[in-house]
């Protein structure tokens, strides 16, 4: 330690060279580096999370959950299963231990899910959720109608998927981007009991025919020299005119030529809007609300101001020829900013209350410009050590900052006491 301190005082120009590159790296440094409201924290818990149309929590318990926990029971590391059995939804949730490699733990619970069997056939593919700091939202955006404007949300359909929530889903440091509210349409299937009963036919038998013709399956391989290829039936989208011409039962009449029965014979095909089981408003109008929720690592000021840019542009470009307009309710940035001032006025107040007492003191300016240049200097060196350990700023490690100007001016003063002495 004498040694260096002895090569600092020899070597002034060098001192001051290595001062300044501090600075410049430490300023070069902070303009990478992300900002949010609270540090990255990685939840060691997974949710395995199934949609079963339809069905009542009794049989989502019975035939899910249940066969869910007995097969994911067996992966290691795991130390509780908590699960929840709603109307046609399951969700299971795994927590593992403190220190767990959840990378790991996500590709052996995946390998295990694609080997469960016994699901509903008509039940969706499991989907598996992490859950992390950043999965809440940085911004909350609301689609309304606008004043005049005779707009019905509900009937928007597949372009808010495509003209709205694909532009904002793309832009940088967003992960993902859901809604609340409006309406989804489907087609709905009318089955009119006399006609099964004069073509003596069954529900389930209607049924079996809808399934097969919208499910995708292997229907065998071809082989042409040395190479071999699977082929697939690939599902249709219906429309209610096309989905009215499939075939439920071919009978052969008494002449021997073969007759369709058609589900346009048995069943009145519509579209229709799903029924809604919530409703979302904004000062009293119907809305959607738009969820965004950033990418970890991302930095949430520079993610929301591309945000609001995308949102002026189509409000500009889309949606006031169409009477709607997309506004932006809750923005997080603010609450970073506010809390991020707070504690950078207090790092000023404590430099400068530090500087004043070192003057009233020490009644030299000299020694009191080198405690308060060492402030600022201690500061910006450490946005280095920030950036190459991929941390971000945030209030807890700002407070830390503050904490640190104190440390400082103390080691400052106690190296000039000395000095004088």
């Amino acid at each position: 330690m004498g040694g260096i301190i002895k090569l600092a005082i020899e070597r002034p120009v060098a001192v001051l060279a290595l001062i300044f590159m501090t600075v410049i790296f430490g300023a070069v440094a902070l303009q990478t580096i992300p900002i949010q409201m609270s540090p990255d924290i990685e939840k060691p818990v997974l949710d395995v999370r199934v949609r079963w149309a339809g069905a009542s929590p009794t049989d989502v318990d019975r035939e899910i959950v249940g066969r869910l926990e007995n097969e994911l029971a067996s992966l290691n590391g795991v130390e509780e299963i908590a699960s929840r059995s709603t109307r046609g939804y399951a969700r299971v949730t795994l927590t593992y231990g403190v220190g767990q490699d959840m990378d790991k733990a996500l590709v052996l619970l995946l390998s295990k899910l694609s080997a469960v069997n016994g699901l509903p056939d008509d039940a969706d593919t499991p989907l598996v959720r992490t859950s992390n700091s950043e999965d809440s939202p940085i911004a909350r955006l609301a689609l309304v109608a606008k004043d005049g404007s005779n707009v019905d949300l509900e009937m928007l359909g597949q372009y808010l998927d495509t003209n709205i929530v694909e532009p904002l889903s793309r832009v940088e440091g967003i992960a993902e981007v859901d809604y609340r509210g409006g309406g989804r349409r489907e087609m709905r299937v009318f089955i009119d009991p006399d006609k099964l009963i004069q073509y003596k036919i069954t529900l389930n038998e209607v049924i079996d025919a809808l399934r097969s013709s919208s499910s995708m399956m292997s229907v065998g391989m071809v082989t042409e020299g040395k190479r071999s290829y699977t082929v697939r039936s690939e599902a249709l989208n219906y429309t209610p005119e096309t989905a009215g011409n499939i075939v439920i039962r071919a009978d052969i009449s008494s002449s021997g030529t073969i007759v369709p029965l058609l589900l346009q014979d048995v069943a009145t095909l519509e579209i229709k809007v799903q029924k809604r089981t919530s409703f979302r408003r904004l000062n009293g109008k119907p809305a959607i609300i738009l969820n965004a929720i950033r990418e970890q690592g991302s930095n949430v000021v520079g993610t929301m101001l591309r945000l609001r840019l995308v949102a002026d542009s189509l409000n500009r470009d889309e949606l006031d020829a169409r009477g709607l307009n997309l506004r932006v309710v809750y923005d997080e940035t603010k609450y970073i900013s506010s809390a991020i001032d707070l504690v950078q006025q207090n790092i000023w107040i404590g430099g400068i209350l530090a500087l004043s007492i070192l003057m009233l003191f020490l009644r030299n300016f000299i020694p009191t410009l080198i405690v308060f240049v060492a402030i600022p200097v201690s500061v910006i060196g450490t946005f280095v050590a920030i950036a190459g350990l991929g941390l971000s700023i945030n209030v807890i490690s700002l407070a830390g900052l503050a904490f640190a100007v104190g440390m400082v001016v103390d080691a400052s003063i106690v190296s000039l006491e000395n000095i004088f002495q």
